[in-house]
């Protein structure tokens, strides 16, 4: 009897979890997934500056029509909001054919978008003096670079998009790597003339005051706490 009562039970669950994670149930969630990928990296498409953003929707109207590009921006601040998720069709035009004729340019600004959205930040909290701020920062800041430099796309992104592994993007890569290196330099050397205020302004608190700021690099973010001089400064 004990063991016809088990196989009630074990038929019960089976069947209710039959009944909620049917074939078609899944079937039916993965494309809700898979549409809900698609509007995602639509809006990152479209996060693309004026300019950039302009120049593909001009490459739209002139491979799909006039009509279609009408549709297209009649719909894309929606797309952002994520209001109205992009169908197959609008989302293989944007992402899947247009890279065939986009400028190198254009395509650069698309992977810049696409490996702020999709590569991992990381954000940091340091303490620095005003008199050894550089010595402190400067190898976070080189650790940073090589992190962001090394940073992949996610597999599933590059299986979805082949036109992200061609010759030409990669060469993007170099040079938007190149960049993303000067930008963060420059920001390092920048804060030298900050500092000199930030001393001055630091002085007339007999060192109980502190500023904060944060310095905003490509895949990382470091918020500063800045005191006044270090005691071996002093």
């Amino acid at each position: 009897m004990e063991y016809v009562l088990v196989a009630i039970v074990v038929a019960g669950f089976l069947a209710y979890i039959y009944k909620k994670f049917s074939i078609p149930d899944l079937i039916a969630r993965k494309r809700v997934s898979r549409a809900a990928q698609n509007a995602e990296l639509i809006k990152v498409l479209l996060d693309l500056e004026d300019e950039p953003l302009d120049e593909l929707f001009k490459l739209y109207k002139e491979q799909f029509g006039e009509n279609a590009a009408r549709y297209a921006r009649h719909t894309y601040r929606k797309w952002k909001a994520g209001e109205v998720r992009p169908n197959r069709q609008t989302f293989n035009r944007f992402l899947l054919y247009l890279p065939q004729v986009m400028s190198f340019d254009l395509k650069c600004e698309v992977l810049r978008e696409l490996r702020e959205a999709y590569c991992a930040k990381d954000n940091y909290n340091l303490t620095v003096h005003t008199d050894d701020w550089k010595e402190t920062l400067a190898p976070l800041v080189q650790s940073i670079i090589t992190k962001a430099n090394d940073a992949e796309l996610p597999q599933k992104l590059l299986k979805r998009l082949h036109w992200l592994a061609g010759d030409d993007m990669q060469i993007a890569r170099e040079i938007l790597a190149q960049s993303q290196t000067r930008q963060s330099l420059d920001a390092l050397s920048m804060l030298g003339e900050e500092f000199s205020n930030i001393e001055r302004l630091l002085d007339n608190t007999n060192g109980t005051g502190k500023v904060t700021h944060v310095l905003g690099l490509p895949l990382g973010t470091i918020t500063l706490n800045i005191r006044g001089r270090s005691e071996n400064g002093r």
